[in-house]
């Protein structure tokens, strides 16, 4: 048996985890909407998305990662002439004021996520269920950045 990984497979688990982890603290300014929403690298958030559906998962990581159909993502290439949330027309249709901050959206918000405001550190301990539940309900096009264009996710 090897002697650096004494455990056997699942301190090769936790190796991994380990050295995942290095990595992603280690990217610095990179990468900055998956840092203010994903804390790191989790074998149980990891387990619940491998469980998603196609549909499912790009909704997740879209929101997470910044790359959807969201005007402020659409409005950066001058796709679109404003990047303001179609549903308040206050603040900038993205991840974090849909999440967090639209009060448009409040009331679903706390029905779904827990809390009529969230802060970033909020999204990071919610469940991947959780936030699909949410995306469904909120009623915008999501997500999907693929060849066939965006889906309306129907609650």
């Amino acid at each position: 048996m090897d002697q650096s990984r004494p455990w056997g497979p699942l301190g090769e688990i936790y190796c991994l985890a380990n050295q995942h982890g290095a990595q992603w603290r280690g990217h610095g300014d990179t990468q900055r909407q998956a840092r203010e929403f994903i804390s790191g690298p989790s074998l149980g958030t990891m387990a619940k998305f491998v469980t998603f559906n196609r549909i499912q998962s790009r909704v997740v990581t879209g929101l997470f990662m910044g790359h959807n159909t969201l005007r402020r993502h659409l409005h950066l290439p001058e796709l679109l002439d404003s990047p303001l949330f179609r549903k308040c027309g206050v603040g900038e249709e993205n991840s974090a004021h849909i999440l967090c901050e639209c009060e448009a959206l409040a009331s679903l918000r706390h029905a779904y996520l827990g809390s009529f405001f969230l802060e970033s550190e909020d999204i990071r301990i919610l469940g991947l269920g959780a936030i699909w539940n949410y995306s469904k309900v909120t009623g915008l096009p999501c997500f999907d950045m693929g060849h066939k264009g965006s889906v309306l996710i129907k609650a």
